[in-house]
């Protein structure tokens, strides 16, 4: 009950900060726009382009399932259907909780259906968005160096990507360290050992070069079909973008998913994407009505679904905070096997 109390406190802590977080960026990127004129270009919206933007949305969603299954074939098979359910349970996750915390309660949820380590599950989770980040990233700093107004975003995705590179050389130093010290026989060291070898499970699928070159050639069209998405979003607004404006545009709030705020990266996904795009030199609030609508159509049906999957499968809404709680506790961890 004590830990169930301090994991309750916790998740408020969180709610609050990620809220706070929220309130700040939505207050910054509204008062800079003339809100009025953000409505009545949200009233003359063409819905031909809205219906088609919803389809590519769901294509997207179908890719990035795909992709899952072939990251989980190697731990276990698990049919398409089943994973496009918990995929989508993730989405409705995140749109609940803050910090993309929906992630950790989808291992776990997937984990015990499917039978599989919930902590591989994780693995599988981490490849994905470290794939999904690590092509964002280049592509943002390709295309914003010839977009222009791009520039500033080029120079920030290259130290993001930079920073990443100096991280990774800094975990394997201290892998090599580590091997070359007595700490990987001492009691924390083998429990470190034993989680990272829990999590790299979900890495196995990337040894193979086919299903790799799937997994890599999956992420690239899966974007490609976001991009798709936000350019019809903005024309059915009349905004006309052209394909490295579009990739730009979606890249950087893409990126903005990243930052530590409320369930749906709500505030900082506008904040990031008005100013891309005034930074194309478009008016800020067709700006505006355009993130706020490529959002809205990004994020509210796959979480519909999520929620029709949770009650298909006899999920009750609160399982899905329970599940993160049991997922953090200790005892209950992630590592735990599935019953």
């Amino acid at each position: 009950m004590i830990g169930a109390g301090r994991f309750a406190v916790r998740g408020q802590t969180r709610m609050i900060f990620g809220l706070g977080v929220s309130v700040v960026f939505i207050a910054v990127t509204a008062s800079r726009v003339d809100l009025a004129a953000v409505a009545a270009a949200l009233a003359r919206v063409d819905p031909v382009g809205l219906a088609l933007a919803l389809f590519l949305v769901g294509v997207e969603v179908g890719l990035r399932t795909l992709r899952w299954q072939l990251l989980l074939r190697p731990i276990r098979p698990v049919p398409y259907q089943d994973c496009v359910a918990y995929s989508c349970i993730g989405y409705f996750a995140n749109s609940l909780l803050p910090a993309r915390l929906g992630d950790v309660a989808r291992a776990y949820l997937a984990g015990g259906a499917f039978g599989i380590e919930r902590i591989a599950v994780l693995g599988t989770i981490l490849v994905e968005r470290v794939a999904d980040g690590t092509f964002i990233l280049l592509l943002v700093a390709s295309v914003g160096v010839v977009v222009v107004g791009g520039g500033s975003f080029a120079t920030a995705a290259i130290g993001l990507g930079a920073g990443a590179i100096i991280g990774a050389l800094g975990l394997a130093v201290v892998a090599v360290l580590i091997r070359r010290t007595g700490f990987r026989r001492s009691r924390l060291g083998t429990i470190a050992a034993d989680w990272w070898a829990r999590l790299a499970a979900g890495t196995v699928a990337l040894r193979s070069p086919r299903d790799a070159s799937a997994i890599g050639g999956l992420t690239v069209v899966a974007f490609a079909v976001a991009v798709a998405s936000f350019a019809i979003v903005a024309r059915s607004l009349g905004l006309v973008l052209s394909p490295a404006q579009a990739t730009l545009a979606m890249g950087a709030v893409a990126l903005s998913m990243s930052i530590p705020a409320a369930p749906g990266s709500l505030g900082t996904y506008e904040f990031v994407g008005v100013a891309v795009l005034t930074s194309l030199g478009i008016a800020p609030e067709l700006a505006f009505a355009t993130i706020l609508l490529v959002h809205l159509i990004a994020t509210l049906p796959p979480a519909l679904a999520g929620l029709f999957a949770a009650w298909h499968l006899h999920f009750r809404v609160g399982a899905i905070d329970e599940a993160l709680g049991a997922a953090t506790r200790m005892g209950d961890p992630l590592s735990a096997k599935p019953t």
